[in-house]
């Protein structure tokens, strides 16, 4: 009898209090929630179009770009997934909040990944897909799995070659080697908030420089030339180059926002993986030591929590700009504004992210007056703000008639 009732205990807990902590794991590793009360509050999952099988004849030398960008697209599921539980969990917004902050933001997403899987195949010299249609996702019933592309191997996608596993080719002669490179963003800890911004966007160039090194080596699997030097010499080789010059513009970065500056000389050289092995990379923010935390946002902006990288506890502690969230004030967009809406709601989101930043230059630097961070920050942000505002309205209006004047009254912000 007491077990029973330390049984019924648990189980209630983990429904009032758990749900969007295992939700957000479970749906961030791939997996689903299974129904909580077969009802109201269960978390539904996107339902998007697979890309991978509507895929055939790509070219080699676009087969590492491909496969990244097959990894985006199930990434970006993922992530949607997870704030879809999180709305599970405490739902906000009206009715059109899923609509706006997750789902239109995700075929945003896919759609900037379709359009490089058709560049990467174009400029190998194959024909472009029309990829524009699997754009767009819905909802699955909750507790359904998201159907996701899956890695290299689940369906092969080059040209010619009979379910090969993805960029291994053919095995034997010709088979692809990938880049082995020490990953960084591992390697960096206690970076000012000043520098995050610049630090992320070489870490990003890092992970690019490697896709063209794939690429590269792919091209050279399927069509060999040069002698036995020839990989070290023309990929290997330029591939450290440029590693140095950006990991040394991540410790100018770190220095200059008065951080000890890293020694990352180390990490420059590469190696090769065997055939059909995928190279480490160092990811997006929220993997490491630089997630932005991101405000009540518009639904573009990724929330990697609050361990950011805003200094110590105490004198120098960057600041946050603080503004009212537009997804869920928005009245039902019609299909005819979405895409506009959906590209003002995002650049509400990069304002909020360069006041945060301004703020946090201020903090290891301070300079001005008391009224400093409204006149040079406060201020311009309402500008900005106000602008986005008016387009949002005009966008909407334009199509039903019906402007939502009122949007200008959330410009103002604060500071936290």
């Amino acid at each position: 009898m007491v077990r029973r009732t330390q049984n019924q205990r648990k189980q209630a807990a983990l429904k009032v209090g758990g749900v969007g902590i295992l939700a957000v794991a479970l749906l961030g590793a791939g997996l689903t929630l299974a129904s909580a009360d077969d009802g109201a509050g269960a978390a539904q999952t996107a339902n998007c179009p697979t890309v991978r099988d509507k895929l055939s004849g790509v070219p080699a030398a676009a087969v590492a770009g491909v496969e990244q960008e097959l990894a985006n697209l199930d990434k970006q599921i993922e992530e949607a997934n997870a704030r879809l539980a999180e709305q599970a969990a405490n739902p906000q917004g009206g009715a059109n909040f899923v609509q706006l902050a997750i789902l239109g933001p995700l075929a945003s997403k896919r759609t900037a990944a379709l359009d490089r899987i058709g560049i990467n195949i174009n400029r190998a010299g194959g024909q472009r897909p029309d990829l524009a249609s699997l754009a767009n996702c819905g909802l699955n019933a909750a507790g359904t799995r998201s159907a996701l592309n899956g890695g290299a191997g689940n369906r092969d996608i080059t040209a010619g070659n009979a379910n090969n596993g993805g960029n291994t080719g053919n095995a034997g002669a010709g088979a692809a080697q990938t880049a082995n490179c020490p990953t960084v963003r591992d390697k960096l800890s206690g970076v000012p908030a000043a520098a995050v911004a610049g630090v992320e966007q070489e870490l990003a160039n890092l992970d690019k420089q490697i896709e063209e090194a794939n690429a590269r080596l792919a091209a050279q699997a399927a069509n060999p030339q040069g002698g036995a030097n020839f990989i070290q010499n023309a990929i290997l080789g330029p591939l450290a180059s440029k590693r140095t010059a950006a990991l040394d513009r991540i410790g100018i970065n770190i220095n200059r926002a008065g951080g000890q500056r890293p020694n990352l000389a180390s990490l420059a050289t590469c190696g090769l993986n065997a055939p059909g092995a995928p190279s480490a990379v160092n990811g997006n923010a929220g993997n490491g030591n630089a997630g932005n935390t991101g405000n009540a946002g518009n639904g573009n902006a990724g929330n990697a929590g609050n361990n950011g990288n805003n200094g110590n506890a105490g004198a120098g502690v960057a600041q946050r700009v603080n503004c009212p969230s537009v997804a869920d004030r928005l009245p039902a967009v019609p299909a005819q504004a979405a895409a506009e809406v959906q590209r003002e709601l995002a650049n509400l989101d990069n304002q909020i992210a360069d006041a945060n930043a301004r703020l946090a230059q201020l903090a290891v630097r301070p300079e001005g007056g008391p009224n400093f961070v409204q006149n040079t920050v406060i201020g311009p942000l309402k500008d900005r703000r106000v602008a986005a505002l008016n387009r949002i309205a005009t966008a909407i209006g334009r199509v039903d008639g019906n402007r939502p004047a009122e949007l200008v009254n959330l410009a103002p912000c604060s500071v936290s």
